[in-house]
């Protein structure tokens, strides 16, 4: 293991997380002996990328010691690359808590009584500030998604919410992130939705789609068919991503999502 490049430990890391395979991709970097400081702080980084993401589709509670193990490990680092990572890491976090509620589970999604008003706004104005110091496109592009995510689901202000997500695309595509570029069409595919252009909303669905498929994103190829499902009324789309999700990740939204699909 120790032989392995850092890169290619969180390349396949990665790979295991977008595969829904969140504990194979934290054993993997844990098993991991960083030659330096500086693979220490990345391979750090990574694992709380890992963390975050399962405690979004899981609901599980690993993100915030595995993004203090980060902070720790990235301390005095150079590189603003690392930084701004760990800061929007964070902000994913901060905002998964505030759109589901502190803590495992989902809480009472309709009611949402730990939502306020000062605590979207704070994530906004956080969302602007990595927009304003990302270090290249790509990253740029994952602020400009979350600003928009934020606008549309904790501020209720879906004209902003279209401006971020249009610069996520734009950006992303320059950027050649497709990961990114398949949030951007997901999101503004609803929004075509609900602005009534069936025909827009259905092209932008289905190249999310094909972009997730291509990635080997499992839980997000399986989201998606539930927004293919709805713009196409595919009744049979929704029962399998329903089977699907219950049988790999049970513990997901994705079943409860699929369920009321039905």
């Amino acid at each position: 293991m120790a032989d392995t490049p850092a890169s290619d430990l969180v390349a396949a890391a990665r790979a295991l997380m977008l595969a829904g395979h969140w504990p194979q991709a934290t054993a993997l970097l844990a098993a991991a002996t960083p030659a330096d400081d500086a693979e220490r702080a990345v391979l750090a980084v990574t694992a709380a990328e890992v963390a975050v993401d399962q405690d979004f589709w899981c609901r599980t509670t690993y993100g915030a010691t595995a993004l203090d193990r980060a902070s720790a490990a990235i301390d005095g680092a150079s590189s603003p690359g690392l930084a701004f990572d760990l800061s929007f890491l964070a902000l994913r976090h901060d905002y998964d808590e505030q759109l589901f509620g502190p803590g495992p589970g989902y809480g009472d999604m309709a009611a949402a009584p730990w939502r306020s008003p000062a605590a979207a706004e704070e994530l906004a104005e956080r969302a602007g500030a990595l927009r304003e110091r990302a270090p290249d496109p790509a990253r740029r592009a994952r602020a400009a998604f979350y600003a928009g995510l934020i606008d549309e689901l904790l501020r209720g202000d879906p004209a902003a919410a279209r401006l971020g997500y249009e610069e996520a695309l734009r950006l992303g595509e320059q950027a050649g992130d497709e990961l990114i570029v398949s949030y951007a069409c997901r999101h503004l595919g609803s929004v075509a939705l609900d602005d009534g252009d069936n025909d827009r909303a259905r092209e932008l669905l289905r190249r999310s789609m094909e972009l997730r498929q291509r990635l080997g994103c499992v839980p997000l190829s399986l989201a998606q068919q539930l927004a293919v499902a709805e713009v196409d009324g595919a009744a049979a789309v929704t029962g399998a991503v329903r089977d699907w999700a219950t049988a790999a990740f049970p513990s997901s939204w994705l079943v409860r999502a699929a369920e009321g699909a039905d």
